[in-house]
């Protein structure tokens, strides 16, 4: 579930260089800012430096990919790449028109070096060893709170548009906007980009039902498959702030805080706008969480919702297209993010 959606997250960012060391944030047009917090430590905040001086109004980004940096410089061989867990690309296309900025991960560098025998996405995600610290801070309490920190000195220190604060999130990171939207009176818009609305075990859940109606399993091997994993889930909520055992990469606090948390009851409760991009063939976050958040908002009679769907579109916005008898993969990801960058721009009513 999780550890897939890294990977194809950090695949389509991949950069092939040359440099001898992996990048710093001046690198990808950055400047990092760190405050200190006596509760929560050392906050690195990074902020797009192209118009840093203007009038603009915030996105502030929050991302997913558990205790990852920003950014993984991997060698093997005499070979070398950058692997982002942020898209530079497009940090770059909404620094025209926004202060872009987000936090690390808590004791985490921007960029570490890994040193491979050879290039193996999946090996290498699921060796990849996060700080002593990450481990000890993880989870969406740390995250939401060294946000807050965050957004209040990007609003004393930057020259922002009044009453234009976007919460944007990513994958697992519209999960801790949401509930940071709800906490934080000064946000005026909220956007959640392949990321879901219900307890995110669900999903695992949703996946195994689809793959026997698709045939791809029996029936029984899917029941057998989802006892398991409620086994798992019953040990985890049991022991929701241990640090020392882990489930698909991460520990069980991760997994305790962040499946403690339903987004749909924030959400429910915002009368900010709100727009969710999600790709219907998204395995990480499958569709159908989110088009139950589309049916409560109809149920309640909320109009501040905005639902976007890319049919065909996995959690990176690729649809699998049969070409001359082959499968190909076309990326909607501009098309994708464009729309976001206009729905935060304009009206939201103009552009559903």
């Amino acid at each position: 579930m999780i550890r897939f959606g890294i990977f194809i997250i950090l695949i389509f960012t991949a950069l092939f260089n040359a440099q001898a060391q992996g990048p710093a944030p001046a690198d990808w047009e950055l400047r990092e800012i760190q405050i200190e917090d006596t509760q929560l430590g050392h906050i690195n905040i990074y902020i797009t430096q192209d118009g840093i001086d203007q009038r603009k109004p915030l996105l502030f980004l929050a991302l997913g990919s558990g205790g990852l940096p920003i950014a993984i410089k991997v060698k093997w061989d005499e070979k070398s790449t950058t692997l982002g867990t942020v898209p530079p690309d497009q940090i770059k296309s909404f620094a025209k028109d926004f202060h872009v900025a987000f936090i690390g991960k808590p004791e985490t560098p921007f960029c570490d070096t890994v040193v491979v025998d050879e290039f193996n996405p999946y090996h290498l995600l699921e060796n990849y060893v996060p700080s002593n610290g990450y481990i000890k801070k993880c989870g969406m309490e740390w995250q939401v709170a060294a946000s807050k920190k965050a957004l209040d000195y990007l609003l004393d220190e930057l020259d922002v548009t009044e009453n234009q604060v976007t919460l944007m999130g990513i994958s697992a990171g519209g999960r801790i906007v949401t509930k940071l939207a709800g906490e934080y009176e000064k946000a005026t818009k909220l956007v959640c980009v392949v990321s879901g609305g219900l307890n995110q075990f669900y999903s695992s859940i949703i996946n195994r039902r689809m793959d026997a109606a698709m045939g791809n399993m029996t029936h029984q091997e899917a029941q057998t498959a989802i006892d398991s994993l409620f086994a798992v889930y019953e040990k985890i909520y049991q022991e929701p702030q241990n640090i020392n055992k882990s489930y698909y990469g991460h520990p069980y606090k991760r997994w305790g805080s962040f499946c403690s948390d339903i987004p749909l009851n924030h959400l429910v409760e915002l009368d900010i706008p709100i727009l969710f991009v999600n790709g219907s063939t998204d395995r990480s976050t499958p569709v159908l969480q989110t088009d139950y958040i589309k049916l409560e908002f109809l149920r309640l009679r909320k109009t501040n919702l905005t639902y976007k769907v890319f049919p065909g579109c996995d959690h990176t916005f690729y649809e699998a297209v049969l070409k001359d008898g082959k499968e190909e993969h076309v990326s909607h990801r501009k098309e994708a993010f464009d729309f976001v960058n206009s729905w935060v721009l304009n009206d939201s009513a103009t552009i559903n």
